[in-house]
């Protein structure tokens, strides 16, 4: 198994980054952040997702996903989190939407 590896190490792939359950999201701010989701799908009719930012890869956290043709607009709310969404113009109050979703990541 070392010897495979090694080899894929050789062929430029990728490390993989480990995150231990200490530092995933906690299952309070998962919540919190599908909640808001909801809020923002009746609200606004708009879908919403959270991601984890590991690397250069995001990781879906909560939220409702769309599978869309358009792309997604990624808002990076910190160096680990961000909120995207193909439907940001739906959304009349964005601003205090971001607001508080600055403040529950913040204070998770």
């Amino acid at each position: 198994m070392k010897n495979f590896l090694s080899t894929m190490g050789g062929l430029g792939m990728e490390k993989e980054i480990y995150i231990s359950k200490k530092d995933a999201p906690t299952q309070e701010l998962i919540k919190k952040l599908n909640e808001l989701a909801e809020f923002v799908k009746q609200k606004y009719n708009a879908n919403i997702w959270f991601v984890e930012i590991l690397g250069k890869r995001h990781s879906y956290i909560a939220g409702h996903r769309d599978d869309s043709f358009l792309p997604p607009e990624v808002v990076y709310i910190n160096d680990r989190y961000a909120v995207v969404s193909n439907e940001w113009e739906r959304i009349s109050e964005k601003n205090e939407v971001l607001s508080t979703i600055k403040m529950l990541i913040l204070t998770e």
